[in-house]
């Protein structure tokens, strides 16, 4: 498989809107800070004057005169974020998309399509620099992890051999370890264990005794080179919808409009959802899952959204801010009605039609039912 890494996306695209900011120091202005403002992300000729995220911006000026301080526009980084999904999904159908510019696809059994799998991770970087102007380098392995390490040595392309993904690994420091959480590298750090050699001979058993044990086969085939994920599909299945929503800055549960985004998600499509599942992440990177029981389905748009609200509201009980949500929908042929309907349900059905047509009318303006602007969670 090969892992493709365009390294500071955002700055590359800043630079494409404006080529004077190439080869200059750039950061970006943190917007979580408006009184005190900090640093957000630095380039690496910023981090080569000193420089790192966090700092603040009159220490950051006096330290690096030359320094570009950029405002931050995620929505555009998204929109290219979707568009690599896009590029990928012409030379493969399986792939998954990990942090801002990094991908992992699966190149195996597209022999015949596209050559080796060499040549066709160079020509997959010389397309992406001539659609986008974007550089970017690749990593080859049967490896997940060695591939995402391979990547991330700024080379070209960096092949690692079958069989030597162990060897390649050894000497890589525990803190590369992708999706690996604070408290469980914390405790690494502590017992002295900060290289992938220094887990390697562990026995199952003991690093069961070291971090939850669902979790220690995988770690134990990360750092070993074992570990062989099984690839979704770049595009969603027929039949299927999958909205992401990461946001920027993090924000409280309660302060989150969870109840008006599910309900355009549900109103976009005339079909009713056969399945319903929310995930979401924490800036601590813990993932978090909720899937909508069978009843709750058969409910009116207006209702099953704000039982999701309801329920995402019921399991964020730690006040840490949220990160990134994902809804993923598995729809049906048509909108269910059951036989026998609630007084209220009847109401809300009568009400959807009169609904679409004032969006369909005023499509600036985003009609939303009353009791969403009780609970403030819509726009007034």
């Amino acid at each position: 498989m090969l892992a493709l890494w365009v390294p500071e996306l955002p700055f590359q695209l800043a630079c494409a809107r404006d080529p004077a900011l190439r080869e200059r120091p750039l950061a970006f202005l943190n917007p979580e800070c408006p009184r005190t403002p900090t640093l957000w992300f630095v380039n690496r000729l910023a981090r080569g004057e000193g420089l790192r995220p966090g700092d603040p911006l009159d220490k950051a000026l006096r330290a690096a005169p030359g320094l570009s301080v950029l405002d931050p526009a995620p929505q555009i980084w998204w929109e290219a974020q979707g568009s690599f999904a896009d590029f990928l999904q012409r030379w493969t159908p399986q792939g998954q998309l990990g942090r801002l510019g990094e991908a992992l696809v699966e190149l195996r059994g597209l022999e015949r399509l596209s050559g080796p799998p060499r040549d066709t991770a160079l020509r997959m970087a010389g397309d992406l620099r001539g659609r986008y102007g974007w550089s970017s380098h690749g990593g080859l392995s049967a490896s997940a992890t060695a591939a995402h390490l391979a990547a991330h040595l700024e080379q070209r392309l960096e092949c690692v051999p079958e069989g030597f993904e162990a060897s390649f690994l050894a000497p890589q420091s525990l803190r590369r370890l992708p999706d690996l959480a604070p408290r469980i590298r914390t405790r690494f750090q502590r017992l002295g264990l900060r290289r992938f050699e220094d887990l390697q001979p562990m026995p199952l058993p003991v690093l069961c005794e070291l971090v939850p044990e669902r979790l220690a086969p995988t770690i134990l085939a990360q750092v070993r080179g074992e570990d062989r994920p099984r690839l979704p599909l770049l595009a969603d299945p027929p039949g299927s919808s999958r909205t992401p929503w990461r946001l920027d800055p993090p924000r409280l549960p309660e302060e989150l409009r969870l109840a008006a985004w599910c309900l355009g998600r549900l109103w976009e499509d005339a079909r009713s959802p056969r399945k319903l599942a929310l995930r979401w992440w924490d800036v601590d990177g813990e993932p978090h899952f909720w899937k909508a029981a069978g009843e709750l389905l058969l409910q009116s748009p207006l209702e099953l959204a704000r039982a999701v609200e309801g329920a995402f509201l019921g399991l964020c009980t730690r006040r840490i801010l949220v990160r990134e949500l994902e809804l993923r929908i598995h729809w049906g042929l048509g909108r269910v009605r059951p036989l026998f309907q609630e007084p209220r349900a009847q109401k809300l059905d009568r009400l959807e039609p009169a609904l679409a047509r004032l969006r369909t009318r005023y499509p600036g303006a985003p009609v939303q039912p009353g009791w969403l602007r009780k609970t403030g969670t819509a726009r007034p």
